[in-house]
């Protein structure tokens, strides 16, 4: 993973512009083989989620998993930690030593 771009695709933001793994992938566990497989899939080669779980006879649920823990695609369960641009929102602080005076 090196590049970073700004994309959607299948509904989740796409984190990563291009896929990079190891050239030595005959010495992975059959699970961290089908993660790359899969982050392959979809960064280089532009496969969607559902024809990536279609090709590998795989479960969409997994792929997007797999997606997200490589840090492919963004979570989109994490809100977004600061309103959007233009929309401003400002509380008003009262001070606690401010009393009311009754007539």
């Amino acid at each position: 993973m090196s590049q970073s771009i700004s994309q959607d695709r299948d509904g989740f933001h796409v984190r990563e512009g291009e896929f990079t793994f190891l050239e030595e992938t005959w010495n992975l566990d059959p699970q961290s083989k089908r993660a790359v497989t899969i982050c392959n899939l979809f960064v280089n080669h532009h496969y969607g989620i559902s024809d990536v779980a279609r090709v590998l006879d795989e479960n969409s649920r997994n792929v997007v998993l797999a997606l997200l823990k490589k840090g492919i695609i963004g979570d989109r369960r994490v809100q977004q930690t600061r309103p959007p641009e233009g929309i401003e929102h400002r509380t008003t602080a009262v001070s606690p030593n401010l009393t009311r005076k009754t007539p």
